[in-house]
């Protein structure tokens, strides 16, 4: 039956109809308002389709060669809808910070928002109430000082994941994948730290996130091209149908996380985790019961796989640049010593090393765009015309290697780019002096609420990992064969291309001393 309505001669006709008179009545519009011929420069693509290699390929969209031909702004469309790609730090400033009350809008995705959360993830969440009660809860739990409760967890999970790469340092992506898991498990719900990445809890939360990452990619679904197909019965429709089952499937588990937690403070167990903060401040934010499962379940979600892919980045950069090992390495063994890892307590007298924390986030290509801002309301910039409901694009990668704001040398890996001339602390170099030295956090009421918390895991990762090890190339490897351009892409993220390294034990009693130091925090 979904192949006769989808995919017959007659249904294909239908469609092929009704897409016309679409195009047909976007552009009498479109050639009836004098703005659009104001519209920012951009390929101007195929007649009433547009351009389509976005949708095939973002990187094509994001590459700096775009920039080099259409300057700050980027204007191009796909089927009637606008998309925006921002090339420039000064104009993302102006247009999503400046004038954030308009450009805080979330792109709609029909199948992730509308059908497998209910528009119940913060990320994706539109920009109204719902939106506004879960920034202010989240801003509350992980603002600057209040993830500093946070910091036994991160100090164990660091340890942990020091000790399983000693023991098996092939298995990198399975490390980092449990250890951001692991990590955001026990910061939302206090859970007992993982001890594996076969542990059914992470394994349905991993499977929660790449479920919804999958169905964000350009091109997954035809439904978001094409809206009115939403009308169609669930009956007739296999995603829609696959979209509820997993909407409820992990409401349900989201609730019980939540209802562990509070069943815990029903008993007087008063563990600091984001879930017990919610329930505690519940007549302060006004979330229901679903809603907090929901914004608990998403903060982990959010930043699962990110942290594993920066982590991957973090890896190949000081493969290529080991002279950022070796500083690294000194300033550990002069703050720190042998006889014990790193605690947060170390971090204010490591500059090098919260340097490159700022550093890899800047350097690593984790997401091309972030998730889009769109535009709520028709807006003029510099003589350019930005039609209501266009999704704008932070060029991240773009925005983080730009030599008029990192120097000429922008594409090379170099924490001591943030410190100050005697290497004493982090300075900001941004242009608009925001401290983090880069945009990947994003812009304006949109920026990442869990910042502070991933600086301090990157943190204490680095710094522990590097504590107990050093990282080289086989033997026999050329000199300059990593490749940091190949990109693999994992839904919305990309990582490095896989590559080859060994782990090795900086000194003997390493092992020991960090099997010492975990039992501090069981």
């Amino acid at each position: 039956m979904v192949t006769w309505i989808l995919g017959s001669d007659n249904s294909f006709h239908l469609l092929a109809v009704v897409t016309l008179l679409g195009a047909i009545c976007w552009f009498i519009t479109y050639l009836s308002k004098r703005s659009y011929r104001n519209l920012p420069p951009g390929p101007k693509g195929l007649p009433f389709i547009g351009d389509v290699r976005h949708a095939v390929d973002p990187i094509w969209l994001a590459s700096p060669e775009r920039k080099n031909e259409y300057g700050e702004l980027m204007y191009t469309s796909t089927l009637g809808q606008g998309i925006l790609v921002i090339n420039s730090q000064r104009v993302a400033i102006d247009l999503l910070e400046k004038r954030s009350n308009i450009y805080s809008d979330r792109q709609r995705f029909i199948s992730a928002g509308d059908y497998m959360t209910e528009n119940l993830s913060f990320t994706l969440t539109p920009y109204d109430d719902v939106w506004r009660r879960f920034r202010r809860a989240s801003m509350d739990s992980f603002s600057k000082s209040a993830v500093s409760r946070f910091y036994p967890i991160q100090n164990r999970e660091a340890i942990m994941l020091t000790l399983g790469f000693m023991k098996s340092p092939s298995a990198l992506q399975k490390h980092f994948e449990r250890h951001a898991l692991s990590i955001l498990l026990s910061v939302n719900y206090h859970h007992p730290p993982t001890q594996s990445e076969d542990d059914p809890i992470v394994v349905a939360l991993a499977n929660h996130v790449r479920r919804l990452l999958h169905e964000m990619e350009p091109g997954v679904r035809l439904v978001e091209f094409f809206p009115w197909l939403r009308y169609i019965p669930s009956r007739f429709t296999q995603w829609k149908q696959n979209a509820r089952f997993y909407y409820n499937h992990d409401s349900l588990m989201f609730e019980g996380l939540v209802k562990k937690v509070a069943d815990d403070l029903a008993n007087g167990i008063d563990q600091p985790s984001f879930s017990a903060s919610l329930i505690k401040n519940q007549s302060k934010h006004n979330l229901s019961e679903r809603e907090r499962a929901w914004l608990a379940g998403d903060m982990l979600a959010a930043g699962t796989e990110t942290t594993s892919t920066t982590l991957h980045w973090w890896l190949l950069a000081i493969l290529v640049y080991p002279d950022v090992q070796a500083r690294a390495h000194a300033e550990l063994d002069e703050i720190v010593g042998y006889a014990r890892p790193p605690t947060f307590s170390d971090l204010p007298s490591l500059p090098y090393i919260r340097a490159m924390v700022k550093e890899t986030l800047r350097w690593a290509v984790i997401a091309p765009f972030a998730v889009p801002h769109v535009s709520t309301t028709d807006d003029w910039y510099e003589g350019m015309y930005i039609p209501k409901g266009t999704i704008c694009l932070p060029n991240i990668k773009v925005l983080n290697s730009d030599p008029n704001v990192f120097g000429k040398d922008a594409e090379r890996f170099d924490p001591a780019r943030h410190l100050n001339k005697k290497g004493e602390e982090v300075k900001a170099v941004m242009m608009d002096g925001r401290e983090e030295g880069h945009v990947t956090f994003g812009f304006g009421r949109r920026l990442c609420v869990g910042k502070h918390l991933a600086e301090g895991t990157l943190a204490i990762d680095f710094a522990t990992m590097l504590w107990a090890m050093k990282f080289e190339r086989p033997e026999g490897a050329v000199k300059g064969e990593l490749d940091v351009h190949t990109l693999v892409r994992s839904s919305l993220t990309t990582r490095p291309a896989p590559f080859e390294y060994k782990a090795l034990p900086r000194f003997p009693e390493a092992v020991a001393l960090l099997k010492e130091a975990l039992e501090l925090y069981q």
